[in-house]
């Protein structure tokens, strides 16, 4: 049963319940009327009550009454069965619509606080990302200090290695020069000029000792002017290809620790691609959710609108059942008196 049909049925019911009593309420008058002449004046009113009423009439009166009260009382208990089963569905429907309510207000916020948790997840990855990309680019720039220090150190090396190699080919050069003085002044020697022995001789000593001394006095004079240079260069290379031989080693090393923070940066970087579509899904789902929940939210408080007014009927209903009961109260209080006039007038007419 619908509610517009229970409020339906409930009027007919209350209609049919008001003319059966106004049906009453004028024999019951008429009665009432009856009983108290006869009640205040029985001896003036005896024969006319006697010539008006008979004992039968009385009797018939008498049952009507009591059918009358038994119908009144059946019609109120079933307005009253009427109205439990009118309050049922309604607070049904209201207690329905508070969870369903409760129901959306608890999605929405399980919604929030999975949007607050990966916002503060992508923070979390955004810092640790932002701390490895700071790390590899201060592991990049050492990196590239090293290698300009390490091209600085090959090109000084390699300047060494051209001044060595200059003072080698120098040193050649002389030794050659000092190997083909030497030839020819041994065929000088032998040349057939017997004039030309003591002078060539003296002439070759001589030569020989100016070349002896020019070679002393050059490679003095070499050993002392690159001598110490050399040495310095040597260290310098030494020190250069030590240099070189650490800076390939921290070189190596930092790539070591490189490549774990490459493969956690890259990892980083699937998490925050994932996180983001994660991100779009959601926010596509939340655009596609949230003309649902205004939809839901619109039904419930349509729904609660009809409840509201569904109640101020059933309050309004009440009252009338209230008034109802009431008036059926008041009519039994008076049918209880007219049973008691009724039982007054058959005792005195049995007597008489």
């Amino acid at each position: 049963m619908t509610h517009a049909q229970c409020c339906r049925g409930l009027s007919s019911a209350s209609h049919s319940t008001f003319t059966k009593r106004r049906t009453a309420d004028a024999s019951l008058m008429c009665l009432i009327g009856l009983a108290s002449r006869e009640l205040a004046d029985p001896s003036a009113s005896l024969p006319v009550s006697a010539h008006l009423l008979s004992l039968e009439d009385i009797g018939l009166r008498f049952q009507y009454c009591i059918a009358a009260v038994e119908d009144l009382e059946r019609e109120r208990d079933e307005l009253i069965q009427e109205l439990a089963l009118l309050r049922e569905p309604s607070l049904e429907a209201v207690q329905q619509a508070h969870e369903e309510v409760v129901q959306a207000y608890g999605q929405r916020a399980r919604a929030e606080l999975e949007r607050d948790t990966l916002r503060e997840e992508i923070r979390g990855i955004r810092r640790k990302l932002f701390q490895v990309t700071k790390e590899s680019v201060a592991c990049q720039y050492q990196l590239e200090t090293q290698q300009q220090e390490l091209a600085q150190k090959t090109l000084e090396h390699g300047e060494l290695e051209t001044v060595a190699a200059q003072l080698t080919e120098e040193l050649s050069q002389l030794r050659t020069t000092f190997t083909q003085q030497t030839q020819e002044e041994e065929q000088r020697l032998r040349a057939p000029q017997r004039r030309r022995i003591s002078r060539e001789l003296q002439e070759r000593r001589r030569l020989s000792a100016e070349l002896q001394s020019l070679t002393e006095e050059q490679h003095s004079t070499l050993q002392d002017h690159y001598e110490s240079k050399l040495l310095q260069l040597l260290e310098r290379a030494e020190r250069g290809t030590e240099a070189l031989r650490q800076a390939q080693e921290e070189l190596q090393s930092l790539r070591e620790e490189l490549r774990p923070l490459q493969g956690e940066a890259c990892k980083l970087q699937v998490q925050k691609c994932s996180l983001q579509e994660q991100i779009h899904l959601m926010k596509r789902k939340r655009d596609e959710e949230v003309p649902l929940y205004r939809e839901q939210l619109q039904e419930l408080e349509d729904r609660r609108r009809e409840i509201r007014i569904s109640v101020e009927l059933q309050k309004h209903q009440n009252k009338e059942t209230e008034e109802l009961q009431k008036s059926l109260a008041q009519e039994l209080a008076i049918y209880k008196g007219c049973l008691e006039l009724y039982g007054q007038l058959f005792q005195m007419v049995s007597k008489k």
